[in-house]
């Protein structure tokens, strides 16, 4: 891409201070000359929009910032905060930016720097969940589709999981900072963020910078600010309510700790006592001749994403020299819980009652005893209670003094049991909401998000909501909240949000699938997901906010429905029309109507497009009932642009249904242009009407 000349503009000096505002409670190093980590060398900046550089410097001092043929300089504040603002510039690239604060240091200096569209995606394990994974951890075709990204001009952050109990922080933790997008970067970058960046690149043909910030199994209370929860009446009583409950366990935690944790034990009695069975057959797989049979292949760092016991297990050979020497083993974190075992002896084991286990860096030391010349065997059970499990670190690696031997790459791994929550009921709230907790309101906000806030781009990608299915009418508020509440921490009310509508599923059973044959014989029921899509739905009030239906596109036994590629395309067109001046259609069919002609019912709609189409024979998942409520499996037919529903059962139709379950099976009612029909119900609950 060629670069773009741009003159200097004649307010090239600006003179900044008190910017700490932008940062909350966090203490800048007020006397070393920095740059905020979310900057860097293959960076996108948001083009048409001021571009922001800032960093902390000795109180008073004075730093240049230059991109291209734009100067400022900006002062730090008594804080030892600095803000450059420099003109916005149009899409182009690469440039170098270079921040020179000091006589006595060097210039920092970024390079390869593009100007273009920059779109942040944040929410849960859907938007989590890698373009190349694991057996139940991937979007389709992952191994081709990363093979196939060499996209120079998309470039990629990936945000490390991080909650910041009080503080909002001004830095990211990440492994790698910014990345040029390519098949060696993209494969455990965001799936559903890569094809949406994908997608507009491919229809602007300008640079696009993607930052993936979300974090597997979260609700949306811990992604909004403090400040936000404050701005309306509703919102601060749901969170004075929540941390005041929170709070009162935290404190009773601590008062009876061993009383609290009886329940805990409990639980995990049941857990492992359910599959003994299981675990008697895999006694000896942690010794060195443990026969081979039943092992496979995988790489680690690696997810599973089943609940149960998996086995990680890989063989190192000792150089000569550190044999009968103590050695220092880290893995990293593991999630959940593990036992680990060097030669067959267990060396260290991390369990449930540890603070966060499921990120508590695992650091044991290997006796001098156990450690022989040649053929040594490391062996983890890890055990998965809560979403996906694994060993998710690649500091991996086994430490004699300052020698080291790298262990991350090729494992075998073996599955002991696969655990169904049915048997053994739901893993204690008590662990799952404390006050340092990746669920507590505002944690992530601090940690993850604010230190973007700073950092000027074009909208926000968003895919969260099963973790918040019980409770719609919470949701109801907190979903806008937080779209008002990112909007005002970046000072920007035009930034739009586009949300993921939650896909179909039933029940997460990807290593044992329910039976399709089980959903064909459901009678119409209430739905605390259906419910959550009919609010999120109703969110598309707020201003600037587009929505990805994916009702089509999900698993019935696996929350992580493998195709991004068709969710993220229908996200991108959203996109479009919101801010890159597209016209034509970009959503499928919304109710808009009913009356009651002659004992059935006419739904009429918004956004048919060319007109309503069904795909396949017969039109699905229309329910239909009288005034009792009582809802039965209907009849529908097209007509014209309309769906007209009925029932022998239902004499005089008070309310129809469509595709109002977790699971419904096959929704296939969609527009012309291809998008399908946005579920509904004509019963709508007070809470939705006011």
């Amino acid at each position: 891409m060629g670069r773009i000349l741009i003159a200097v503009s004649a307010a090239c000096v600006m003179v900044l201070a008190g910017a700490c505002a932008l940062f909350g409670t966090a203490e800048p190093t007020a006397e070393k000359f920095s740059v905020n980590n979310i900057y860097g060398s293959h960076m996108v900046l948001q083009r048409q929009k001021p571009i922001q550089i800032v960093g902390t410097a000795g109180a008073g001092k004075s730093v240049r910032v230059t991109i291209g043929d734009h100067s400022v300089i900006a002062v730090a504040g008594k804080d030892g905060v600095w803000k450059a603002v420099l003109p916005a510039m149009e899409a182009g690239g690469p440039y170098t930016v270079t921040v020179d604060g000091s006589e006595k240091s060097e210039p920092i200096v970024f390079k390869d720097v593009l100007i273009g569209e920059v779109w942040l995606c944040s929410g849960q394990s859907n938007m989590e969940i890698p373009v190349v994974g694991g057996r139940f951890w991937c979007s389709a075709n992952g191994r081709q589709e990363a093979a196939a990204a060499n996209y120079p001009d998309i470039r990629i952050f990936q945000v490390s999981n991080v909650a910041s109990p009080g503080a909002e922080q001004t830095k990211v933790r990440s492994a790698k900072g910014w990345e040029v997008c390519s098949p060696k970067t993209v494969g455990k970058f965001s799936a559903c963020g890569f094809y949406f960046g994908r997608e507009l690149h491919k229809d602007l043909n300008v640079p696009v910078g993607l930052i993936d910030a979300a974090w597997s199994g979260t609700r949306i209370q811990p992604w909004i600010s403090k400040a936000g929860y404050a701005a309306g009446k509703r919102a601060e009583e749901l969170s004075h309510i929540e941390i005041a409950e929170i709070e009162k366990k935290e404190k009773h935690l601590k008062k009876t700790a061993r009383k609290s944790s009886a329940p805990i034990l409990n639980w995990l009695n049941r857990f492992y006592g359910a599959y003994a069975a299981e675990t008697d057959k895999a006694v000896d797989w942690m010794m060195p001749d443990c026969s081979p049979d039943g092992w496979e292949k995988c790489r680690v760092p690696g997810r599973f994403n089943e609940l149960g016991v998996m086995w990680f297990r890989r063989t190192v050979d000792i150089p000569a020299d550190w044999a009968g020497k103590t050695l220092a083993l880290s893995l990293g974190a593991i999630d959940d819980l593990d036992e680990t075992y060097f030669n067959g002896v267990k060396v260290g084991s991390t369990g449930i009652l540890t603070r966060e286990y499921w990120k508590t860096p695992r650091n044991y030391s290997i006796p001098g005893n156990l450690v022989k010349s040649g053929r040594n065997v490391i062996a983890i059970r890890v055990t998965n209670i809560n979403g996906p499990g694994g060993i998710s670190s690649r500091a991996l690696h086994l430490r004699n003094g300052a020698k080291r031997l790298a262990l991350a790459g090729e494992w075998l791994k073996r599955r002991e049991f696969s655990a169904e929550l049915q048997k053994i009921g739901e893993l204690p709230s008590l662990l799952k909401f404390h006050l340092t907790s990746n669920q507590y309101p505002a944690n992530l906000y601090n940690g993850m998000i604010h230190p973007w806030t700073v950092y000027p781009m074009r909208g926000f990608l968003w895919y969260q909501g099963c973790s918040n299915t019980g409770n719609a009418r919470d949701y109801m508020v907190l979903h806008p909240l937080l779209i008002k509440d990112w909007r005002n921490r970046w000072n920007d009310q035009t930034m739009p949000f586009i949300f993921a509508q939650l896909a179909a599923y039933e029940r997460h059973t990807p290593w044992k699938r329910i039976p399709d044959e089980y959903f064909k014989k459901l009678a119409p029921a209430e739905s605390n997901y259906a419910a959550l899509r009919e609010v999120q739905t109703a969110t598309l009030n707020v201003p600037l906010t587009g929505m990805g239906v994916a009702i089509d596109i999900g698993d019935h036994s696996d929350i992580h429905p493998a195709n991004k590629q068709d969710l993220a395309y229908r996200m991108a067109q959203e996109a479009k029309r919101l801010v890159y001046g597209y016209k034509g259609v970009t959503s499928g069919p919304m109710f808009k109507s009913m009356k009651v002609e002659n004992g059935k019912a006419r739904i009429e709609f918004t956004n048919i497009g060319k007109g309503l189409k069904v795909k396949g024979g017969k039109l699905n998942c229309f329910a239909i009932a009288g005034k009792d409520g009582k809802f039965v499996w209907a009849n529908a037919e097209l007509d014209g642009n309309s769906v007209v529903v009925w029932s022998e059962k239902v004499k005089e139709p008070a309310h129809v249904r469509y595709a109002w379950a977790g699971f419904p099976v096959d929704p296939n009612l969609y527009n012309k242009e291809g998008f399908p029909a946005v579920p509904f119900r004509t019963d709508t609950p007070d809470y939705l009407l006011k």
